[in-house]
């Protein structure tokens, strides 16, 4: 089996970014010397996929006017809701259009979030599906953490509810693969877990791999942390599944300590607050003032 299409969700309202995310859509907002839509667009071409498409709402024309400026998103197909139609409206959308008809394997991956593990569970999720409407990939973490937490008897997914902090537990990452044959169509507005990876009526397989790495960019202030981790890791030669795949995207080049001095085309942060002021927007690049 193989996964035949991607969806990245992109079509937020970037709200949670601050002053910034009223100007600069998330999925533009860079890690270094690539944007992060860039290097979702990277890691679905990693795994074969040959067909990409994108969901815009907020902002959308600099999303298409960025992905019509460059050759290597020949590929990508943009998806524009108006209204949002929510992850599971967005993924009937696209598997209604004529050169899909519900058929074939979807990748689905959140434009600011990354997750790197061994390629063995792709193959694993894929074998999953035979018998499943969705392999989805959970990852462990800590009772602190203030995800849903999901319940998985004998690698399927029975459960979903609020954590309540007394146990490490295991969440959904945001990133699976959907059999999209013979899935019911839905119009409009829906839910994931009600239209699409309906628990409670077909069969959804959780894969959980045991080493991974999780990379989160959703908010301002986790955007900013992440990036400082990603500069500090490369200042400090730390390995790492990220890291190895920004150097082989050319993401990072190896002067990522002379930033400073680049020539700034920033966007403007009249009105953003304080803690946003304390970062910079120039050629691709947003380095938090260390």
């Amino acid at each position: 089996m193989q996964i035949d299409h991607a969806l990245i969700l992109s079509a937020g309202l970037g709200t949670r970014m601050g002053g910034i995310g009223k100007k600069l859509p998330k999925a533009l907002w860079p890690v270094f010397y690539k944007s992060l839509l860039e290097l979702q667009v990277d890691y679905c071409h990693d795994l074969g996929i040959k067909k990409i498409f994108i969901n815009t709402h907020f902002l959308s024309e600099e999303i298409e006017n960025f992905v019509k400026s460059d050759s290597k998103f020949s590929d990508v197909i943009i998806l524009h809701e108006d209204p949002l139609l929510d992850s599971g409206g967005a993924i009937h959308n696209m598997a209604s259009r004529g050169d899909v008809n519900y058929s074939g394997n979807l990748l689905l991956v959140n434009a600011d979030q990354f997750l790197f593990f061994d390629h063995k569970y792709f193959e694993e999720a894929l074998s999953g599906l035979e018998n499943s409407r969705a392999a989805l990939f959970g990852i462990t973490v800590d009772k602190t953490a203030k995800y849903n937490e999901t319940v998985i008897v004998d690698d399927i997914l029975n459960e979903i509810r609020k954590n309540i902090g007394t146990h490490n537990y295991v969440t959904y990452s945001g990133l699976g693969i959907l059999k999209l044959d013979g899935l019911n169509p839905s119009g409009g507005i829906t839910k994931f877990f009600e239209t699409v990876a309906n628990y409670k009526k077909e069969r959804i397989q959780f894969v959980v791999p045991k080493r991974f790495e999780y990379w989160d960019f959703g908010t301002a202030e986790i955007y900013f942390e992440s990036i400082k981790e990603i500069y500090f890791n490369l200042k400090d030669t730390k390995p790492g599944m990220l890291m190895d795949f920004l150097k082989k995207h050319n993401a990072i080049k190896g002067d990522e300590g002379n930033f400073y001095s680049q020539e700034l085309n920033s966007v403007s942060l009249e009105g953003t607050n304080d803690f946003e002021k304390n970062s910079i927007v120039g050629k691709g690049i947003v380095q938090p003032l260390l």
